[in-house]
């Protein structure tokens, strides 16, 4: 979880745009040794409120929650 500084919060309702708050963010990854010489490695992450719930480019909605997917693969020759 991360948040906001309150400074930062008391900037935004002085500004009168979107006062940012919380962002909560999960990740779930797991290592496979698929062959002797190789591990695979999958990676899926959600974050909720990006930025505390900033503002997008128009200023007039909040950005999107997100997800975001991965593959990491290491070879040892």
């Amino acid at each position: 979880i991360g948040r906001a500084s309150s400074g930062l919060r008391q900037f935004d309702r002085d500004s009168q745009t979107l006062v940012q708050g919380n962002e909560n963010h999960l990740e779930l990854t797991y290592q496979a040794q698929v062959t002797p010489w190789m591990v695979m490695q999958p990676d899926f992450q959600y974050v909720w409120h990006p930025s505390g719930g900033a503002p997008d480019w128009t200023g007039l909605r909040r950005v999107g929650d997100e997800a975001i997917f991965g593959l990491h693969n290491s070879i040892t020759f």
